[in-house]
């Protein structure tokens, strides 16, 4: 069963960031072999949401503010995990949390052009055209609900 968790990085512990970030380098880094900067600035700010099977974390995001937008990202599920609906259930959690904290706010995301069925699946529209982001093609996709 997937144990959600929320919080924001001045409260999370060095063995949840460490795990957190392993799994983004080694999903956007590796598997997708795009060799760019995984961390950045926005980690400082974020709500860093994530989902344990067994006591192993193995499904990360999380979202921040900026402005009057909320940003949804870094959205990755362990390879051995897909495909059981984790991602559904850590994008339904995010957006809950998103939801009580900015209750009045934009909700928006940078998807993986492969993967705007899926948020289209959640309430998300397409806003724009596709780009290219670290060379892999992506959409800018706004939360309607």
């Amino acid at each position: 069963m997937l144990e959600l968790h929320c919080t924001n990085y001045s409260e999370i512990s060095k063995n949840q960031l460490f795990a957190i970030l392993n799994l983004r380098i080694s999903v956007f880094v590796v598997e997708q072999n795009c060799p760019y900067q995984e961390i950045d600035q926005s980690d400082l700010i974020s709500n860093h949401v994530f989902g344990k099977v067994d006591d192993h974390i193995m499904a990360v995001g999380r979202f921040y503010k900026k402005n009057n937008t909320v940003f949804i990202g870094r959205i990755a599920i362990e390879k051995k995990y897909r495909n059981n609906g984790y991602a559904r259930e850590l994008m339904i959690f995010i957006l809950e949390n998103v939801k009580k904290e900015f209750p009045n706010l934009e909700v928006a995301l940078s998807a993986q052009e492969y993967l705007t069925n899926f948020y289209h699946s959640l309430g998300f529209k397409q806003k724009g055209n596709i780009y290219l982001e670290d060379g892999i093609p992506h959409v800018k996709m706004i939360y309607f609900n």
